[in-house]
C-alpha cells in the first residue's frame, strides 16, 4: 500500500503506516520552526483532566549531546546484562532483530550524531500507569508529526540508564520524570512500511477469544 520514501506526507494514514524507527541521521540541523511544529502537535494530545503534565526538553547543544552519548556508552559498557543482550542480538539468526539491535547500539554510542534530542518529562502524577497514559499520547503525536514533516525519530528509553546524569546536565527537578529519549533529524535512509503482527492476531470481537 505504501512505499519507501524520504519525503514528508500530508496523509494521516501514510504517516502511521510508514513511521519506521530512524536511527541514522544527516548532520543538517532541524530549523526551530519545524521543531516547534512537532512539539506543538505533541501538546495537542489528550491527558487526564486536561492536566497536560509534560515538559519537553530539546537538546541541540553539541557539547550536551556529546556528554549524553559518552554517558550512554559508559553505562552500556559497564552493564553486563545490557552488553550481553546487545552482543547476542548482533549474532541472532533473525535478520530483523539483528539489524534492530546493532542499530540501537550504534545509536546509543553516537546519539550525538542526531542534530537534536527531545526528552519528554512527566511533571505530575506519581502513578506509572496513569502518568504514562497522559504523556505517551503526546509522545505518539510527536513521532507522527515528525514523520509528516519528513523528520526521522525513534522512541528509546535510554534515559533510564543515565537518569542522574541527565538531571544534572539539564537541570531536571526531582519532581519531574524523563520518560523517553528521542533523537530527531533528517533521516539518513528511507521511511517505509513497518512490519507488525496481522491485526486479526491482536483483536477480539466482543470478548478475548
Amino acid at each position: 500500500m505504501y512505499t519507501s520514501s524520504r519525503e514528508g506526507t500530508d496523509s494521516f494514514f501514510e504517516a502511521i503506516y510508514t513511521q519506521r524507527a530512524i536511527r541514522r541521521f544527516k548532520p543538517d540541523p532541524v530549523p526551530d520552526d519545524l521543531l516547534l511544529r512537532v512539539l506543538e502537535a505533541a501538546t495537542k494530545a489528550p491527558s487526564g483532566s486536561n492536566q497536560q503534565p509534560w515538559r519537553f526538553l530539546v537538546v541541540r547543544d553539541a557539547a550536551k549531546r556529546k556528554a549524553m552519548s559518552e554517558a550512554l556508552k559508559a553505562h552500556l559498557q559497564s552493564n553486563e546484562a545490557m552488553r550481553t543482550y546487545f552482543e547476542s542480538g548482533a549474532q541472532s539468526d533473525d535478520r530483523s532483530k539483528r539489524l534492530m539491535l546493532t542499530g540501537a547500539l550504534e545509536l546509543a554510542y553516537h546519539i550525538d550524531a542526531a542534530p537534536a534530542v527531545i526528552i519528554p518529562c512527566l511533571t505530575s502524577g506519581s502513578d506509572r500507569l496513569l502518568g504514562g497514559s497522559s504523556i505517551y499520547p503526546a509522545v505518539q503525536n510527536l513521532l507522527l508529526a515528525a514523520r509528516a514533516l519528513g523528520l526521522g525519530t525513534v522512541l528509546t528509553t535510554f534515559n533510564m540508564g543515565i537518569d542522574g546524569m541527565l538531571r544534572e546536565l539539564l537541570g531536571i527537578p526531582e519532581a519531574a520524570r524523563p520518560v523517553a529519549l528521542i533523537p530527531i533529524g533528517y533521516p539518513d535512509g528511507n521511511f517505509g512500511p513497518t512490519r507488525r503482527k496481522p491485526v486479526e492476531e491482536v483483536v477480539g470481537w466482543d470478548g478475548w477469544d
